[in-house]
């Protein structure tokens, strides 16, 4: 009787000790915004500019700027930290913070999200004279993370992608610019183009810090 009570004693701490292997209290930490646009002064990111043909194949250089987080302030009781640089089809002047996951500047404007991939940001139409639509344009997180190719390496990233629907088109292509985030660094690549003729611009990460790694 002794021995079976002891075997069922064992049996039970065995059971419980693969209950609590197969059922683990602690949860994977959830990524954050910040883990994707590191929001520190003296941050900096550094970019090659581009100027692409409307397929975005023939490419030239254009300029290598910095871009850099030069300070914090509090706009509004809200706490802001300052972006500054960018080249000239590119300028990065603005003040952004985390909202609940959210990238927002000063303005309310999402530049990025990380979790939110159901809804569209930033809708905006650009009316002709007559009131009719020429060009409206959303962004929209796609998931999941991809590889992307720069000159700096591949990184997997997110991208926070713009469609832009042209009158000119009758509204049944969504033309396709990006911005491509990756986990502790930031901001990796990004196009625009230009709604009438859709030439592109590009730029690509070359060098950054002293972000997070």
């Amino acid at each position: 009787m002794k021995r079976i009570m002891i075997a069922g004693s064992l049996f039970l701490v065995f059971f419980a000790s693969c209950n609590k292997d197969n059922n683990p209290t602690d949860k994977p930490v959830a990524d954050s915004v910040l883990d994707y646009m590191p929001l520190a002064v003296g941050n900096y990111w550094v970019y090659e500019t581009f100027s692409c043909d409307s397929g975005g194949v023939d490419c030239v250089s254009q300029s290598v700027d910095t871009t850099r987080i030069t300070r914090d302030t509090v706009i509004n009781d809200k706490k802001y930290y300052k972006l500054e640089g960018g080249a000239a089809f590119f300028p990065d002047l603005a003040y952004l913070r985390d909202s609940g996951d959210y990238l927002v500047n000063h303005q309310g404007i999402i530049f990025f999200t990380c979790t939110d991939s159901l809804h569209l940001f930033n809708e905006q139409a650009i009316l002709g004279q007559d009131s009719d639509t020429l060009f409206y344009w959303y962004n929209k997180l796609y998931l999941p993370a991809a590889p992307v190719q720069v000159g700096s390496g591949s990184y997997d990233c997110l991208d926070f992608r713009t469609l832009l629907f042209r009158q000119q088109d009758n509204f049944q292509t969504g033309h396709q610019t990006h911005h491509y985030y990756s986990k502790n660094i930031g901001l990796i690549k990004q196009t625009s183009v230009f709604a009438i003729s859709l030439k592109e611009f590009k730029r690509e990460l070359v060098g950054y810090g002293p972000a997070n790694r």
